[in-house]
């Protein structure tokens, strides 16, 4: 660390309170840390959080750690903090660090199989680290710690701690306590988890805003370019806050009976989703510039034949110009009003298309092109790290209410896959030369979940003796024989089937199905008299959120349900159906997760090169060396399938293939 002097940082951070003040502590003398790590093996336990220049664990450089033993106190160690304006860092266009390219493409992913762990390992040689001029031996004791799964490793954002020490060579073990992921695991529903809400909700403080650090606009600077007292009381304050946040949210957890959810199966998903993202995946450029060619050569004859439908041309992305061609040159009726005028959305243009209107079909087509080519294909080339020559996306275990994961900058999990133009943008996505994709995923996860919940004899029955549950449906609900139900009737019943999970009412299913609202309400009602351990299932769920104010998961996730009490009938109707299909979606969550836990142990113990890439809702991607094929389908799929056990089978479908697409067959 450079320097040679310890410091005590201002001490008027917004953390303070009633009491002592809080001491954050300047650390730039590597003597000084030998004291530091007596402490932290003393106590067992340590706050920990890695900064960087900028805020992308993936791809900026360490510049600082702060620690913290005990509330009250914490210690900043500066590694790469330079002067306002002479910043020694070398900086690409993209302000992205130019750093040694890895010599793999899963670099710094420690545990993560024998291919990944050979040519840059965190554990290789635990004294040496980016970031770290001099290396001093003064801190190999505290790396060390650091490593120590036995240490107890607290913080507010555990994972992009870990993907950014890891980065640097060091490893990160022990991670047991994420506020946020604490949070989550209390209150799904909470609106934000981030460490600066909880601090005013829960303890009414108001700390250092990273805005309030770095500037914002054109003033911003990187964090490097921070003064060290400065970002001292911002980092030590982080810290202080995580131990403040633990001592408030360990009791609840225990009390509420949440403490197995977070313990067993949250906490140990971190790390795995750590590697997942350092991991990220390979993508076939030249395969994105043909497609977005295409694209473009498409939305130009659309382009056209919409002009010469309207007998003008204009700006189809303007709302306005739209309004002014369908509702008054074209004199289509307005189905629905926005604040602004008539409405243009999706729904608007399916309804005229339904009743003929050729400039509202066109228009769709139109909107579903342009959003792959914005969204997909002209932009995901433009996220591979230049680094890796991958793109990592972020997974946040803090988003959704159901507790399902979600996927970030870029977001891979909301590539269409409805359409065969959507699911083709997966062709771009190819494995490392040597490896192949393995693509697994559950078989009708949800409704096998609600079979199990709702004990009902039919849907027991087709999972059990492996029928079709949608034909089984359809056989039932139109009274026929199983041999004798056509494509039709299983199609309906496949909508059927999903429109009950989701809680769907006679008006949905009118639209989905084409046919008249009171059809669509006979079909609904046919369909819980015939399946009557369902409807009582699913009306037990909104009796005990009325009753308790929450629904759960098997594994006891919660999710709680204020609008059951609300005034308006649409937010009550709303609860009803969130009360009814949390414990479905959640629970198919829980599952998923388990399995991810599951195949990574299972791929460790085995020594295999394979790896985790994604995790795209009920399904799993991995890149598997060439000649472990068999073995790695066999480990997968065995660990998927029992990951919790059911009161039916659980069944996972396998493929692999040259690209994500392939997977599929």
């Amino acid at each position: 660390a450079p320097g040679t002097r310890g410091a005590e940082a201002d001490k008027s951070g917004a953390a303070s309170s009633p009491g002592a003040e809080p001491r954050y502590r300047l650390v730039t003398d590597p003597s000084e840390a030998p004291a530091l790590v007596e402490r932290i093996r003393a106590a067992g336990s340590v706050a920990v959080e890695a900064f960087t220049s900028f805020p992308d664990p993936h791809r900026a450089p360490l510049v600082g750690l702060a620690l913290a033993v005990e509330p009250g106190e914490a210690f900043y160690l500066s590694f790469g903090h330079t002067p306002p304006g002479e910043l020694a860092l070398d900086f690409d266009a993209q302000g992205v660090a130019n750093l040694p390219a890895p010599t793999s493409p899963s670099t710094a992913a420690p545990g993560a199989g024998k291919a990944s762990a050979q040519a840059a390992s965190p554990s290789a040689d635990p004294s040496g680290a980016v970031g770290d001029p001099g290396n001093p031996p003064e801190l190999r004791a505290l790396w060390a710690a650091l490593a120590d799964p036995e240490v107890r490793k607290v913080g507010a954002d555990l994972k992009a701690t870990f993907v950014t020490l890891a980065r640097a060579g060091r490893r990160l073990e022990g991670l047991a306590f994420d506020t946020g992921v604490a949070s989550y695991v209390l209150d799904p529903g909470r609106r934000h988890h981030d460490l600066a809400a909880l601090a005013h909700d829960l303890l009414a403080l108001a700390p250092m805003a990273w805005t309030d650090v770095v500037g914002s606009g054109q003033k911003r600077i990187s964090f490097a370019e921070v003064e060290q007292e400065t970002a001292a009381r911002y980092a030590g304050e982080r810290v202080d806050l995580a131990l403040r946040l633990e001592e408030r949210f360990r009791p609840r957890l225990v009390d509420e009976g949440l403490a197995p959810l977070f313990d067993d199966l949250e906490m140990p998903l971190l790390p795995v989703l750590a590697r997942m993202e350092m991991h990220g995946v390979r993508i076939d450029p030249e395969f994105f510039r043909g497609m977005s060619h295409t694209l473009e050569h498409d939305l130009e004859l659309i382009r056209d034949d919409i002009y010469k439908l309207a007998g003008t041309e204009f700006n189809l992305n303007s709302t306005q110009q739209l309004r002014e061609i369908l509702f008054e040159k074209q004199g289509l009726p307005v189905v629905k009003r926005t604040k602004t005028g008539p409405s243009t959305d999706s729904s608007v243009l399916e309804e005229l298309a339904a009743q003929g209107a050729e400039i509202p079909l066109r228009m769709l087509e139109y909107r579903e092109l342009e959003k792959l080519r914005s969204t997909y294909v002209d932009a995901l080339p433009q996220l591979v790290n230049p680094r890796t020559g991958r793109i990592h996306t972020r997974f946040n275990q803090t988003v959704a209410a159901t507790g399902r994961l979600s996927s970030s900058d870029p977001n891979l999990q909301n590539i269409p896959i409805r359409t065969e133009l959507g699911r083709s943008i997966r062709r771009g996505f190819v494995p490392e030369p040597g490896f192949v994709f393995f693509g697994a995923d559950y078989s009708q996860i949800e409704l096998r979940v609600l079979a199990h919940f709702s004990g009902d004899e039919a849907f027991v029955t087709a999972f059990t003796q492996g029928i079709d549950v949608h034909r089984q449906t359809a056989s039932v609900i139109f009274d026929v024989p199983l041999e004798d139900v056509t494509d039709e009737q299983r199609a309906r019943a496949k909508t059927i089937n999903f429109a009950t999970l989701y809680g769907q009412g006679a008006f949905s299913l009118a639209r989905q199905l084409g046919i008249p609202r009171d059809e669509a309400q006979a079909f609904i009602d046919e369909y819980f008299e015939r399946f009557a351990g369902v409807r009582a299932f699913l009306d037990e769920q909104v009796r005990l959120a009325r009753e308790r104010g929450y629904v759960e998961t098997l594994l006891g996730r919660r999710r709680y349900v204020p609008e059951l009490r609300a005034k308006n009938w649409n937010i009550r109707q709303f609860g009803e159906r969130v009360a009814q299909n949390t414990p479905i979606q959640g629970t198919a969550a829980d599952l998923i997760k388990k399995a991810m836990l599951d195949v990574d142990a299972a791929l460790t113990r085995a020594g295999s090169g394979a790896r985790m890439l994604l995790q795209v809702h009920d399904e799993l991607l991995l890149e598997v060396p060439e000649g472990e094929e068999e073995a790695v389908a066999r480990i997968v799929t065995e660990r998927m399938e029992s990951a919790i056990e059911l009161s039916v089978p659980l069944v996972v479908e396998g493929g692999f293939g040259r690209s994500w697409y392939e997977t599929k067959g």
